[in-house]
């Protein structure tokens, strides 16, 4: 992952999911809701996301994929402001953006839908193990609130490689076409018949 801001910063590509927009952290308990989907990043960064569940207790929690090592992550219920700092020993040294996922339609019974799947999901952590690519904290957010499991910042990610390979490949062949007309063009200057003296 310490691979990607650069990559990011670079291509000029931004993770942040459609249709979301920013929170202000000062006054997210007025503009977060039970079942709530919300992800977190700095420009340039990969997005954490989350599904907020509780918004009575004194932090609001946040049930989210995460561990710190990716090989230990596991559905699991956080505080914001973890889920924001995106460790328990950076809270209040590091903070990240907080943004909350619209959705279109949204209704008060798909909220309540969206947190009770959370909650449920976080009843047996054990079922679902990290995949970077298909279960990752994107797309458990995303079930939570569609019972699809999508993860839009991979699809950006890998239609961005692909663009890269299909550009590597188009100029591959335009430099081979390239070499092929320059050889042609020289053989043809070259008089039949006439030795080539090459001095070395």
């Amino acid at each position: 992952m310490q691979l990607l801001c650069p990559i990011l910063r670079v291509s000029n590509i931004s993770l942040q999911p459609t249709n979301s927009h920013l929170v202000d952290i000062e006054s997210a308990r007025t503009q977060l809701y039970p079942g709530a989907h919300i992800a977190a990043a700095n420009p340039y960064e990969h997005f954490h996301h989350g599904i907020v569940v509780d918004l009575t207790s004194a932090d609001i929690s946040v049930i989210h994929f995460w561990g710190v090592k990716k090989r230990e992550a596991r559905i699991q219920v956080t505080t914001l402001p973890i889920f924001i700092a995106g460790n328990i020993k950076r809270v209040g040294i590091r903070t990240r953006q907080l943004y909350i996922v619209q959705y279109h339609n949204d209704t008060l019974e798909k909220q309540q839908e969206t947190n009770q799947r959370a909650k449920s999901m976080l009843d047996k952590p054990d079922e679902y193990e990290y995949n970077i690519f298909r279960l990752n904290c994107e797309s458990f957010a995303y079930f939570c609130r569609t019972e699809r499991w999508e993860s839009e910042q991979v699809t950006i990610m890998r239609n961005q490689l692909l663009n890269t390979i299909r550009n590597i490949r188009n100029k591959m062949k335009r430099r081979k076409k390239q070499c092929k007309t320059s050889c042609l063009s020289t053989n043809k200057t070259i008089p039949i018949g006439v030795p080539l003296s090459i001095e070395i």
